[in-house]
């Protein structure tokens, strides 16, 4: 149907010539096939030779419509190569576009995002077309922008919480080293200079301050040997310098001030009026607990003054009165001419009491000349024992039971002598094989006893040269308790005392 429609289409081509010849004997033949019964031999042979001029016609048509067909095969396959290269020009030219506006840019924005995730935001995106990828572009570089700012921001917050640190941590270590300085500073020291603020610290304060000079005023001049520049209100300072005053301050007593000279026009801070109050008030607790070390110290003075003359009065005193009394019974005696027998007898007494008085004289110095020398008062009292086992010629039983450094030092000394005074009076008076010091912990009390198996107390114990009970129950009021002095039921005597820690 195609090829009729083509051949009818084929008028003035060579194909629709033949196409018409071959329709003209076709028409020929097939009225000459319709009578061929009636045909002679010579008209079948004519009719023949029709047929095959018919067929050779139509063998020509076929070769022509053939050759016409590979000619437009031919020009088909040239239109379909043309087309399939303008194709892949087509897609190049989409490609290589889609790569300009679309791919390079979207790696350039990739790159200042993975720069910008990095730290780099100097980076910029240079796509700038009125897109959707040129709004995303500005986007990304105003992003980078504000990334940026915030991240200078957060570097200087930390920069500055850094310095803030290496100031503070600057700063308590001038406090804790000017503390340290100041924790042994006494006027009465000989070396007082080892326990100033020394000019180190006082620079070191300067630099962390920023600027300025430390000047410190104090208003007792006894003080003077803590202060490193003394304070000087000069006129001509005061137009170029602001002076910056911070008290010496503790209990409501004024010591001074720290003085802090800084330029004109330089402000204070919170942390800096931090600092320079912090060192004024090491520096007035410096002075004020010098302040109550001298009056604790005078007031130790007066107690040992007031103690020893109560044990003078109390044992060197009373014999020496007494010495005194027989040295006039003597001169009586002797201006009476009284038998040499009763003269005798007072200078014997006379005698008999100076040894008692030296005695007692060497006790008194050998009281006041005690000392701790070792830290452990265990160690000490173990030495006293011992010493005085020896004077004692016999043994002294020893039972300690205390948890270390528990007392105070006060309260050591006071326990020691009264230890001291209690064996030797045992060494004295007692007669004793045997003896006992047992100090204890019961009930968060010290309980201390001194015992022996002596001849115990006898009747004239308030006589003169029997003063040690009286020294005893002083120094047991210097910690707040009562002694207690009795006769043992065994046998001897037992001094027993408790106090609280």
């Amino acid at each position: 149907m195609f090829q009729g429609k083509q051949l009818r289409d084929e008028k003035n081509t060579e194909i629709g010539k033949q196409h018409r010849e071959i329709l003209a004997l076709w028409q020929q033949v097939n009225g000459q096939s319709i009578a061929v019964k009636y045909l002679t031999t010579n008209q079948l042979i004519v009719l023949v030779q029709s047929y095959d001029r018919f067929v050779n016609k139509l063998d020509e048509l076929v070769n022509l419509l053939q050759l016409e067909s590979e000619k437009k095969l031919s020009f088909l396959r040239l239109i379909q190569g043309i087309t399939l290269l303008l194709v892949i020009a087509v897609a190049g030219f989409v490609l290589i576009k889609l790569n300009r506006t679309l791919i390079v840019p979207l790696k350039q924005l990739v790159n200042v995002a993975e720069q910008a995730g990095k730290g780099n935001f100097e980076l910029k995106a240079s796509y700038d077309k009125n897109d959707e990828l040129g709004v995303l572009a500005h986007t990304i570089n105003q992003m980078s922008d504000e990334l940026k700012l915030t991240y200078q921001e957060f570097e200087q917050r930390v920069d500055n919480k850094t310095q803030q640190l290496s100031r503070t941590n600057k700063s308590l270590d001038i406090l804790y080293r000017a503390a340290r300085n100041l924790a042994g500073y006494t006027l009465s020291e000989q070396d007082s200079a080892s326990y100033q603020i020394d000019h180190q610290i006082i620079d070191e304060l300067v630099q962390v301050l920023g600027f300025g000079k430390i000047k410190i005023e104090v208003n007792d001049s006894k003080q003077n040997n803590l202060i490193i520049d003394v304070y000087v209100n000069n006129i001509i300072d005061n137009i170029c310098f602001n002076y910056h005053k911070v008290p010496l301050e503790k209990q409501n007593s004024l010591f001074g001030y720290l003085v802090w000279e800084l330029p004109k026009g330089k402000k204070v801070h919170d942390w800096q009026q931090q600092i320079l109050q912090t060192m004024a008030d090491i520096i007035a607790t410096a002075i004020e607990l010098d302040q109550k070390r001298s009056s604790e110290n005078r007031l130790v003075i007066v107690e040992e003054r007031a103690v020893i003359a109560r044990e003078l009065h109390d044992s060197l005193a009373q014999s020496l009165s007494y010495l005194k009394v027989q040295m006039s019974l003597l001169t009586r005696k002797m201006q009476k001419n009284l038998p040499q027998a009763q003269v005798e007898e007072t200078i014997e007494d006379i005698k008999e009491g100076l040894n008692s008085a030296y005695l007692q004289l060497r006790e008194l110095l050998t009281t006041f000349r005690l000392k701790l020398d070792d830290p452990a008062i265990k160690n000490s009292l173990q030495s006293t024992i011992t010493e005085f086992s020896a004077k004692c010629q016999h043994s002294i039983e020893f039972n300690y039971q205390l948890p270390q450094n528990y007392l105070s030092a006060n309260q050591e000394i006071h326990l020691l002598q009264i230890v001291r005074e209690a064996l030797s009076n045992i060494h004295r008076h007692a007669s004793a094989t045997k003896a006992g010091v047992s100090i204890m912990l019961a009930d968060n009390k010290v309980k201390v006893q001194v015992w022996d198996n002596g001849t115990g107390l006898s009747d004239n114990i308030g006589e003169q040269g029997h003063f040690g009970i009286g020294i005893m129950q002083e120094r047991a009021k210097s910690l707040n308790t009562s002694l207690y002095v009795n006769n043992r039921v065994e046998q001897g005597t037992l001094v027993s005392f408790e106090f609280s820690h």
